[in-house]
């Protein structure tokens, strides 16, 4: 289990990207532009450990309340956050935990069209955030109330590809067509920050590859902390 977010002090440079086209990275190092292929998404996706598979609603309910026990357990100060996020309900829901900034942090979930039109960037800690949302985007027809500048990423759903097969077909041995999985993506936190870049760039492949498995609306869940 990935600890609860940690301020890194190291500055790095910042990363952008508006959702629809793939993510342009600006790297700490100088290298302007460069574009993500679909193969390196691909082979990013495939290494993840980061992916909650969903399962059915009674069961994401009990998987949270112990993962919410744990992550307390593991931190006696900290604040979590539990959250069910319906992926294809009734049989496909994540359960995740996250440990937020304060009592007074929100978590908030929403259903997005690609091209979503958020404009995401990576702070001084490594979180990834809510930049800007592109006026008239799908993101903006939602309003502030479902995302907003200044949120903090901590997860949405992803498309990993997979072998279908039928339950007579595979009893017989025979052959699957290619589909894909839908899973929930948690974004990096504590010491995988140290690698902002990585960060970066495999939750972005995980924002696109809803686009690129068939137009899939994108599952977002934001830490909305409170303004001060």
């Amino acid at each position: 289990r990935t600890p609860g977010m940690r301020a890194w002090a190291r500055p790095c440079s910042p990363v952008r990207w508006v959702g629809g086209p793939p993510p342009r990275v600006r790297r700490a190092h100088a290298l302007r532009g460069s574009r993500v292929s679909k193969s390196d998404a691909e082979d990013t996706l495939s290494a993840l450990e980061r992916l909650v598979g969903g399962v059915s609603s009674g069961e994401a309910a009990e998987s949270a309340e112990e993962d919410a026990k744990q992550v307390a357990a593991e931190t006696s100060t900290a604040i979590v956050r539990e959250v069910l996020v319906e992926l294809e309900p009734p049989d496909n829901i994540a359960a995740a935990s996250f440990e937020v900034k304060s009592a007074s942090t929100r978590v908030v979930q929403s259903v997005i069209a690609p091209p979503l039109g958020v404009v995401f960037e990576q702070n001084s800690c490594g979180e990834i955030v809510v930049a800007e949302i592109v006026p008239g985007s799908n993101a903006a027809v939602l309003g502030t109330v479902a995302i907003a500048a200044g949120d903090i990423l901590r997860a949405c759903s992803a498309m990993i590809p997979e072998m279908k097969y039928t339950t007579g077909g595979l009893m017989l041995g025979g052959n699957g067509r290619p589909g894909f999985r839908r899973v929930l993506f948690v974004t990096p936190t504590g010491d995988d920050l140290l690698l902002p870049q990585n960060a970066f760039v495999q939750t972005m492949s995980a924002i696109t590859s809803n686009a690129k498995a068939g137009g899939f609306d994108v599952n977002v869940v934001v830490e909305r902390r409170e303004k001060t």
